[in-house]
């Protein structure tokens, strides 16, 4: 039961959260706060119940047969790599540590998420593709299995210490300030880290820079791409599914398009001003509303009559719905937490062959495929731009090429690489 509550069990252990829209975004990953009786005793949160049944359910023999079952899987494969608790698998929008796990077991190795900290409902292990399992249950059951490879997070590494000796990957994803624990405790951590990990990764230049100042054999390792569910020509979605997009809407004006989380860090702002000066195009949003921010930030955004937000959508459809962009678009602030992000959905526009245009953040700068706009007089003319680009068979060429040289795939080549595995 510890993993089970680890994320809102070290919450409550080192503090209050900073910011105040991460509570709903880490809910919306799949994570559970615990409640408080009366006399201040932590009441068990629906998902400790729920792990509680299940642990009477399934007792630790059980656990231990069907680890039996994966132990006999590694006798054939390149070895175990066990994702420390993050996020819940089922999550909407589908996030690093998904698509890694996913590529190492195509790579030949067990890969093994562990959600058991996570909603969902799995008991012990679940294999959902050949050599890839999701895991939930017994802290004591993964412990077991000989030399693993770890991937750990600023807010877990403090849990690979119940696996002795593994070799342990530390990959730095987010500022600080992403978290919703307390500083303290994520620096302590993220120093031992930098310490003690077998190899550091960084998802952006930003954090790049300043681990190589502490580990110089540290390792740039931004976002990718699934680059055959990007490339592939999309089908179109079902009408069934595009039934809230008006075809009239969408015929009438060229579309300039996002997926992704609505969340604080969106540009309502910039947005609703670039629908005022730019009348004769159309904007689609895709994804859900993680939190607060649209509700209180983005209601006059969504009052513009070219304005389109249709909710989430799944991670299987998005290649179909991406084609109906004209101009793909990353609209976000620029801060702390937006300067240290590789925008996973960059090197999915890439791969589909779309144009993009992004407010300066470094990881989106790096290329110069992509139109950057820093205010809504640069958005305007950047679109036009990004359209007569993206109509290029040429330039399409070379996004696809830009998003297969950033895939997954080579990002996992790139880690087994460095790691000597």
């Amino acid at each position: 039961m510890r993993l089970t509550s680890f994320f809102w069990g070290t919450l409550t252990r080192y503090g209050q959260v900073k910011h105040r829209y991460l509570l709903p975004f880490y809910r919306s990953l799949g994570l559970q706060p615990k409640q408080r009786r009366a006399d201040g005793t932590p009441e068990p949160s629906w998902t400790l119940r729920t792990a509680q049944t299940l642990v009477h359910r399934w007792n630790h023999s059980s656990y231990l047969e069907q680890l039996d079952g994966v132990l006999e899987r590694l006798k054939t494969s390149k070895g175990a790599v066990i994702f420390l608790p993050s996020v819940s698998w089922k999550v909407v929008n589908t996030q690093r540590t998904h698509h890694l796990a996913r590529e190492f077991a195509r790579q030949g190795y067990v890969s093994i998420f562990d959600g058991s900290n996570s909603t969902d409902e799995i008991s012990g292990f679940r294999e959902i593709e050949s050599n890839f399992f999701l895991f939930r249950g017994s802290g004591k059951i993964l412990p077991r299995i000989a030399d693993p490879i770890l991937w750990t997070l600023t807010y877990n590494f403090d849990r690979r210490d119940a696996y002795g000796s593994a070799r342990t990957i530390y990959d730095w994803i987010d500022d600080f300030e992403v978290f919703p624990f307390d500083r303290t405790f994520l620096e302590k951590n993220h120093q031992r880290a930098l310490r003690e990990a077998n190899l550091v990764v960084s998802v952006a230049r930003k954090l790049h820079n300043q681990a190589a100042n502490v580990r110089p054999d540290a390792l740039y390792l931004p976002n990718g791409v699934e680059y055959e569910h990007f490339a592939a020509p999309p089908s179109v979605p079902d009408n069934d599914e595009t039934n809230d997009i008006d075809a009239t809407w969408l015929e009438g004006k060229p579309v300039a398009g996002y997926y992704g989380a609505i969340a604080d860090w969106f540009d309502y702002e910039l947005l609703e001003a670039v629908a005022r000066l730019r009348a004769d195009w159309n904007f689609l949003l895709i994804g859900p509303a993680h939190d607060g921010s649209l509700r209180e930030r983005g209601q006059a955004m969504l009052k513009s009559p070219n304005i389109r937000w249709i909710g989430q959508r799944d991670y299987r459809q998005l290649p179909g719905y991406l084609r109906l962009f004209d101009v793909a678009m990353i609209p976000f602030v620029i801060n702390n937490i937006t300067l240290a992000t590789s925008p996973l959905k960059l090197y999915e526009y890439f791969a589909a062959g779309k144009s993009v245009v992004a407010t300066p953040m470094p990881e989106c700068e790096a290329f110069a495929e992509v139109q950057i706009a820093r205010t809504p007089e640069e958005f305007s003319p950047a679109l036009d731009i990004a359209r007569i680009q993206g109509k290029d068979p040429e330039f399409r060429e070379r996004q696809r090429r830009l998003g297969l040289e950033n895939s997954w795939t080579s990002r996992v080549q790139t880690v087994i690489k460095h790691l000597d595995l």
